[in-house]
């Protein structure tokens, strides 16, 4: 049975990519002039948050020895871009404990910080709201300025209202008779995915619904999401409602399932991140293997949706990794 390839996506045809752009967006960030500039001021900023949340357990680099990269690019003893910094800042409120997780990239403050605030204590809903009130108000402040204590000080002031005590429980809406008679495959487009804490998410959340696939990060990103039509809808939703520079879903199969097994359908026998790389470059990231990509897809019989990505057709690399 094939897949009906009409459902309308928010791609357009002429937004696929090309090798040569695709090369000059990991490789072209800002020239070493101003990379050195914004890198020294991320360094700077960082030094601050870190004397301002000095508290145990408040600021936490995921990886120390990045700063010590950064350190060696802007003092002229290593030209390899270093990568990007990563760290969470733990806010203790009255009502609510809030994980920001921010990832900067090179060329901030230049362009916005990747923000996304988890917390335990909002639900996914609050959460979603409190995330996009966030990226609207740093939208608002001013590019080539720091803003990440301009973030942290909005949230300060109004996450508590985000916070709404509920005495019942929400009620489940039963909506599956027509969501459990068609299996979905996404082919999802992001700008990056670079942040550890949105990578998690993703994949807890593919566990959460039954979804399987894969999430490949980098610039761009890729992810393939498949499972009962209500499952995939609810984790579409879901990963939208992260904090995104840009993400669409490029490509929509839908089956009726009829009295076919679900698991007949999948392409993927689980959920899981991969990543096909071949050596560095300028950037201590490493290039996407387009070959490896290429025969990835070709093992799980979906080769056909490079051409959709990419504009090309694929071929699988000369130096297969396995």
């Amino acid at each position: 049975m094939s897949f009906d390839e009409s459902t309308a996506c928010d791609w357009k045809d002429n937004e696929c990519l090309d090798f040569k752009e695709l090369e000059e967006q990991i490789t072209q960030i800002v020239d070493n002039g101003n990379l050195e500039e914004m890198l020294r001021i991320q360094l700077s900023e960082v030094e601050m948050l870190q004397s301002m949340f000095s508290n145990p357990g408040e600021f936490c680099v995921y990886d120390h020895s990045v700063i010590a990269d950064i350190n060696e690019f802007v003092d002229g003893k290593c030209s390899i871009y270093p990568p990007r910094l990563d760290f969470t800042i733990n806010l203790f409120l009255d009502k609510v404990k809030l994980e920001v997780c921010i990832n900067l990239p090179h060329d901030y403050p230049a362009n916005e910080p990747d923000i996304y605030v988890r917390s335990d204590t909002l639900d996914r809903n609050q959460q979603h709201i409190l995330n996009s009130d966030l990226a609207n108000y740093i939208s608002t402040l001013e590019r080539g300025e720091i803003c990440i204590c301009s973030a942290i000080s909005w949230l300060q002031e109004n996450a508590s209202r985000y916070h709404v005590e509920s005495s019942k429980p929400e009620p489940i809406v039963n909506n599956s008779d027509d969501n459990d008679k068609f299996f979905t495959r996404y082919w999802i487009y992001s700008h990056h995915i670079y942040s550890k804490i949105k990578r998690r998410e993703i994949l807890d959340l593919a566990n959460e619904f039954s979804i399987t696939g894969f999430c490949l990060p980098g610039r761009p990103g890729i992810i393939c999401a498949e499972g009962l039509a209500r499952d995939c809808n609810e984790w579409w939703h879901k990963v939208k409602c992260m904090n995104w520079k840009k993400i669409m879903c490029k490509k929509k199969e839908v089956v009726n399932i009829n009295s076919l097994s679900v698991d007949t359908l999948r392409k993927f026998a689980t959920f899981q991140e991969i990543s096909f790389e071949c050596g560095k470059s300028k950037s201590r990231d490493c290039h996407m293997d387009m070959g490896e990509l290429y025969r990835y897809l070709a093992e799980h019989n979906c080769s056909y949706v490079f051409k959709d990505y990419f504009g090309v057709d694929g071929k699988c690399s000369s130096n297969p990794q396995h």
